[in-house]
Order: C-alpha cells, then sequence, then structure tokens
C-alpha cells in the first residue's frame, strides 16, 4: 500500500515540472481526448511514443509508472480477458476444446489448493495466478484419465484480440499522463490550477474554491490514507492477525479490526486539517490572495499549441480529410 503514485508529488527540475500547473492540467484533457479518439495502432503507437518522451521529461524514476500500473494490474488482466471472450466478430483466429472429467476437475482443484497455503511466500501473485489460469485451460484440454462428461469450446476472433489490445493500451496511457500530473506538480498548484480552470462555473453560483480545494485535499490525502492503513496492517500483524488466512467469518472480522482504526485515524486527521487550515485563516469561499500569481510563459503556450494539435490532427485523420 505505500506504494501507492496517485496524490504524491516527486521534486524535480524538470522540463514539465516547471509548467504552469493549468497548462499540466488542460493538457491532461487534451492528451485524456487524444487517446479516446484514437482507433487503430498507428496512431496509438504515436501516443504511446509521446507518453515515452514525456516521461522522459518529467524526470521522474521509471519504477514510480510502473507503481501506478501495478494498482490495477487486475482490471487489465480482466478486461483484456473479457473482450476475447465476449467479441465474437471477425476472423476466427483459434478455437480451444475444453472437456472436462472428473480427475481433471480433481486435478485443477488441488493446484488451487496449494496455490492458497504458499501464495504468500511468492512474489508477483498475479503472473502466478495468469500462469495457473493458463494450466487449468491446458488440463481440461484433453481428459487424462476417464472420459469427459461436458465439453465448451472457447473461440478467439480477430476483432476480440484488437480490441483488447487497444482497450490495455489506452488504459496504459491514461494512467501514465494521471500519474504525470500528480507526480509533477505540487498540491498547493494543482488547487490553484483548478480553482482558476472551474472559474467559469461561479457564473451558476458554484463556489469554485471551495471545489477545488476539495478535489485536491481528496488527491493529497490518498497516499497518506494508504501509508495509514500499511501501518495499521503491519501493527496487526505483529499481534497474530493474518489478513490472508482464516475463513470467512474469520475474515470478516479482521476486516472490521482494520477499518475501525482507519476510520478513527481518517476523522484524526481531517479534524487535524481543519485545525490548521483556520489556524492560518482559511475561511471558505472568501476571496483570497495568492503569494506566488501564476503566470503563463512561452513552454506554457508552446506546450498547450502542441497537445491541441494534436487533438486536431487525430480528428482530421480519423474523419479521413
Amino acid at each position: 500500500m505505500n506504494n501507492m503514485v496517485l496524490g504524491q508529488y516527486y521534486h524535480s527540475d524538470s522540463f514539465v515540472h516547471r509548467l504552469d500547473s493549468r497548462t499540466k492540467i488542460i493538457a491532461l484533457f487534451l492528451l485524456m481526448t487524444a487517446t479516446f479518439i484514437i482507433r487503430d495502432y498507428l496512431m496509438l503507437g504515436l501516443m504511446i511514443l509521446i507518453t515515452f518522451i514525456i516521461i522522459l521529461l518529467t524526470k521522474v524514476p521509471v519504477i514510480k509508472y510502473l507503481r501506478s500500473l501495478r494498482q490495477i494490474l487486475f482490471i487489465l488482466v480482466f478486461s483484456f480477458i473479457f473482450q476475447i471472450i465476449s467479441n465474437r466478430s471477425g476472423a476466427l483466429l483459434m478455437t480451444i476444446e475444453q472437456n472436462f472429467s472428473y480427475f481433471n476437475i480433481a486435478l485443477v482443484v488441488a493446484i488451487l489448493i496449494i496455490y492458497y497455503f504458499v501464495k504468500r511466500f511468492l512474489p508477483v501473485r498475479m503472473f502466478w495466478f495468469i500462469g495457473l489460469i493458463a494450466l487449468a485451460i491446458y488440463i481440461f484440454q484433453t481428459p487424462i484419465i476417464g472420459t469427459s462428461f461436458r465439453s465448451y469450446t472457447i473461440k478467439v476472433y480477430q476483432s476480440g484480440v484488437e480490441t483488447a489490445v487497444l482497450i490495455i493500451l489506452r488504459i496504459f496511457v491514461l494512467i501514465i499522463i494521471s500519474s504525470v500530473l500528480t507526480l509533477t506538480t505540487k498540491p498547493t498548484d494543482l488547487n490553484n490550477g483548478l480553482e482558476w480552470i472551474l472559474k467559469p462555473l461561479e457564473l451558476i453560483k458554484i463556489k469554485t474554491s471551495i471545489l477545488a480545494m476539495m478535489i485536491s485535499i481528496a488527491l493529497r490525502f490518498i497516499p497518506t490514507l494508504f501509508n495509514e492503513t500499511h501501518k495499521i496492517l503491519r501493527a496487526q500483524a505483529s499481534r497474530g492477525v493474518d489478513f490472508k488466512e482464516g475463513t470467512i467469518k474469520e475474515k470478516i472480522v479482521q476486516i472490521v479490526s482494520l477499518l475501525i482504526p482507519m476510520f478513527v485515524m481518517a476523522f484524526k486527521r481531517a479534524e487535524d486539517l481543519a485545525d490548521a487550515m483556520e489556524a492560518r485563516g482559511y475561511i471558505p469561499g472568501a476571496k483570497r490572495t495568492k503569494l506566488a500569481l501564476m503566470v503563463f510563459k512561452a513552454r506554457d503556450y508552446v506546450t498547450m499549441f502542441a497537445c491541441a494539435a494534436l487533438v486536431v490532427g487525430l480528428i482530421i485523420y480519423r474523419v479521413g480529410f
């Protein structure tokens, strides 16, 4: 849990760090729009190349971005498998016959039981679990002992594979560029940038300063809450609590023992933050001056123009002009 990247700021003196926070927020939305416009591998490859260039410009260790992907690894794998199985259009690439016999089922169940008891000693469990799924599919292809009493055919179509790859690569780009914003922007600058961008909402009587403050506090406290949860987990483990083992009833009791101190800690943090803001004279909705004025510079205009040109170019490419 202490590897949570969202909401963390990494100090550096890079080109991206020196950009105005408003520029980075606008660029983020433009790049996200560009990612959703893409429908083919050529343009998606260009988008991935641009993403890697941005990573190099931030001077942030690549491991930081890989940790942000690690948090959603299960979602990526599930989305990939779901798209391959559910999409049945296009050319048929392969068929996988699954024959179920009593021995095959017993063998797969035995392997899963062994995995359940040894998984605590395995690194990167997700890859081991994917390997077990592949092994189960291989075992069910042919009855080892006895005859099969049920068969099922898994069909993989070209459109399903293409759609799955596109979705995974899109999610990859979206997570990376979102991590760039939080890793290269201080919480205070992010709050000021959001407040400036949301300023038009004041025309419909929405307090943008309060809304921006709420968003920035939420982003800032995500890693803090995860780190505190990690401390609680270690404290519970030192008292003999094992959250990975036990019956369903025991796990429910263990989760309750984790949730209660989490809520207490969250309210205490919120109370401390409220006291600190009150001591500094913060009044919700009141007009405030800023120590450092936000000023667009040449690099900001160049960055926004490049991102806008990318979106326009992708729209023209997709329409076919």
